[in-house]
């Protein structure tokens, strides 16, 4: 009896063991099953991941990665999940990678259906529905920059033919900018496939939302968002375009008095005015030569600050925004209305009032 003893209690121990056993090799031995219920951990489906995107860090699913990490709210909740995060690499992406040895394992890759021994967490955190791949998002990248230079073009350096960038870039956050500004460039059809599977990815929002950039619109529209001269100027918020627009028609406005002002200096020094002696053997004065360059450095700058004027209008126009051009218009023509007396005081002094904006 004393000798079965430990034959007894080591044979209760291995009954106990075994469960925890066969869970441990469940990522390299799927179809056992008792890996039906298996469910690779959290720590190691992340580590997995970390270990991906030291290696190659512009793949799109360490961008969604990285989005989810910088702002949780940006992508659906279960997206951001690490065993969902892992498979946006390993499903389709980059199967071949030695750290997606264990899903591959697990839950195959795009390319061959699940297995019907696989664990039930690789059907419950699946990739991100239509993700493109790296190689797509690079090539399109690509494709869009050569055909059309724009905003967020020199993120990501790709070498002619190269099947990926040479930096370490945010392919997917780069394809997304490109096409959120351009959402009708065949380029774009993966993106909005993207998009049309997960519609609450932030790379997905377009026209006024605050993470979108503009629409890029050759007609005339309405809306808030549009490129106000700079970059930075984006009014997306009722308020910030009710002050755009008020600041564009105190522009215009002011324009316009700038062309009174204009009118009246010509008209004080037509007042005055004095010409050079006729006779090459009478010089001019010293003191005649010093008031025409002044008032030639003056005409210059003058010239130089309305073109400017001129021109900054005449581009907020082209925005095409309905709302900015009607601005523009109607605070010329207030402006007009309101000096109209003082430049017609220049005008009967024989001063040319330049009031066109274009030349």
């Amino acid at each position: 009896m004393l000798q079965t003893a430990p034959l007894a209690v080591a044979a209760v121990a291995a009954l106990l063991l075994s469960p925890v056993t066969a869970q441990s090799l469940c990522p390299t031995n799927p179809s056992d099953p008792a890996c039906s219920t298996y469910t690779l951990p959290d720590t190691n489906a992340s580590a997995s991941l970390t270990n991906l995107c030291s290696q190659m860090p512009y793949m799109v699913g360490c961008s969604l990665a990285s989005l989810c990490k910088q702002s949780p709210t940006s992508a659906p909740a279960a997206a951001c999940t690490p065993f969902s995060l892992l498979a946006d690499v390993c499903a389709a992406d980059m199967p071949g990678m030695s750290a997606c040895s264990n899903y591959g394992k697990m839950c195959g890759n795009s390319s061959v259906a699940l297995p019907a021994t696989a664990p039930a967490q690789c059907r419950s955190s699946p990739a991100l529905a239509s993700l493109p791949s790296t190689m797509t998002a690079t090539a399109q990248i690509s494709s869009i920059c050569n055909e059309m230079p724009m905003t967020g073009c020199d993120a990501c350096q790709i070498r002619q033919g190269a099947s990926f960038p040479s930096n370490n870039c945010d392919v997917l956050g780069t394809y997304a900018l490109l096409c959120q500004a351009m959402p009708g460039m065949s380029q774009c059809g993966q993106w909005a496939a993207m998009c049309a599977s997960n519609p609450a990815l932030s790379y997905c929002a377009t026209g006024d939302s605050s993470s979108a950039p503009p629409l890029m619109r050759m007609f005339f529209h309405t809306g808030l968002a549009d490129y106000v001269l700079f970059e930075s100027w984006v009014p997306r918020t009722n308020g910030q375009f009710t002050g755009a627009f008020i600041a564009i028609f105190l522009a215009a406005f002011l324009y316009e008095g700038y062309l009174a002002y204009n009118a009246l200096l010509e008209a004080s020094w037509a007042k005055s005015v004095r010409t050079f002696p006729g006779t090459d053997d009478a010089p001019a004065p010293a003191s005649l030569l010093k008031e025409r360059l002044v008032r030639a450095g003056i005409r210059f700058a003058s010239r130089f600050i309305g073109a400017t004027a001129a021109y900054a209008l005449m581009l907020i126009t082209m925005t095409f925004n309905v709302g900015l051009f009607f601005a523009v218009v109607v605070g010329l023509a207030v402006g007009s209305a309101v000096f109209a007396d003082v430049v017609r005081q220049g005008e009967n002094k024989g001063v040319e009032i330049r009031d066109n904006l274009c030349c």
